[in-house]
């Protein structure tokens, strides 16, 4: 099962990335989360519905799905992060159990 996020109960800080711009760290909910593995990346352009000429440079969200938990006790757990360039903000956009 999963659950989805809207932009304002998904956001989240990303304390840091690694050298391809993956996360390595995720503050969520006032938890640290440590990403133990980066289990797939992609790109999705914001604007896929529209002709390829009039869409704006840049404006791709950028998404992983990362392996990370809350601790060394913690059960990991399976979540999608986005980047969104035009704002600079990272988001939570899915958990799977």
């Amino acid at each position: 099962m999963s659950r989805s996020y809207g932009r304002t109960e998904g956001a989240v800080d990303v304390k840091r990335t690694r050298g391809a711009g993956a996360p390595e760290q995720f503050v969520w909910r006032g938890r640290l989360y440590r990403v133990n593995h980066v289990l797939q990346q992609w790109d999705t352009s914001v604007t896929w519905w529209k002709d390829v000429a009039t869409a704006p440079s840049g404006a791709d969200l950028r998404t992983w799905r990362v392996e990370a938990a809350a601790g060394r006790c913690d059960t990991p757990g399976v979540y999608e992060l986005s980047f969104d360039p035009v704002g600079g903000r990272w988001y939570l956009l899915r958990t799977y159990d």
